[in-house]
């Protein structure tokens, strides 16, 4: 009876440390909270459907890049001037009178092959003045050419109007086809030959020379999602999908 005794103070005395432990350790923890108003953070929004991202806020991070071709052409810029989401757009202005265009390049490349035939090129377009006409095109990383990037393009009025308003794109990568190009400047040639969907590396807009009398877009958060919008267009567009 009395070793009985013994144990519930014992006991008692344990459990009255380790409530004062833990009401100390709150204080402790907490010791600095009337000092600023913590605000409730912003739910993040999960996109699992996003396969790949191109240009979102930023020109790609660990090793992306951007060029633009010829050399003269104005370099795209990240602007606060307009923006769809976020706060940032990327400014690209091309040389009308010129064959020109800018790329944004992810660091690697992308298998975008199990997407091919649900998966969708995605971006928000604005322009100057409305009705620019240009051709919106995905590189590969060339590593199956020699080094030279091969390109898929569909011409933007085929597919829908830039206008001076925010307008979204949402482009079956199945459209795209199968047969990529390059330039092969020594041969003064296009060249033809498999596009290599398993390495996708990029984003390009261009314009053919005196298709516009000046051009200048405004992009943003352009993405390679794994589901989208069904194509609407005509049933055997594009044409020229297969070597």
């Amino acid at each position: 009876m009395r070793i009985s005794s013994i144990l519930k103070c014992a006991l008692g005395i344990l459990l009255a440390v380790s409530l004062a432990d833990a009401a100390s350790f709150s204080s402790y923890r907490d010791r600095d909270a009337g000092r600023f108003v913590l605000k409730p953070g912003k739910p993040f929004r999960p996109d699992k459907d996003v396969v790949t991202v191109v240009m979102r806020e930023a020109i790609p991070r660990g090793g992306g890049y951007t060029y633009q071709y010829p050399r003269e052409n104005p370099e795209p810029v990240l602007t606060d001037k307009y923006a769809m989401e976020g706060a940032l757009s990327m400014e690209m202005e091309l040389i009308a009178s010129d064959y020109s265009g800018i790329a944004i390049c992810i660091a690697g490349s992308v298998d975008l092959t199990p997407y091919l035939e649900e998966g969708v090129l995605e971006f928000w377009i604005k322009g100057e003045k409305g009705g620019e006409n240009a051709l919106f095109v995905l590189v590969d990383d060339g590593v199956k050419s020699n080094g030279e990037s091969l390109q898929v393009k569909l011409r933007s009025k085929s597919l829908g109007e830039i206008t001076t308003e925010w307008t979204r794109f949402s482009i079956p990568l199945k459209l795209f086809g199968n047969t990529g190009v390059y330039w092969d400047a020594k041969n003064t040639r296009e060249v033809m030959l498999p596009f290599n969907w398993a390495n996708f590396k990029g984003f390009r807009l261009e314009v053919r020379k005196d298709e516009n009398e000046s051009f200048k877009v405004w992009m943003d958060d352009i993405v390679i999602k794994k589901h989208g919008k069904a194509y609407e267009g005509p049933a055997y567009y594009p044409f020229r999908n297969e070597i």
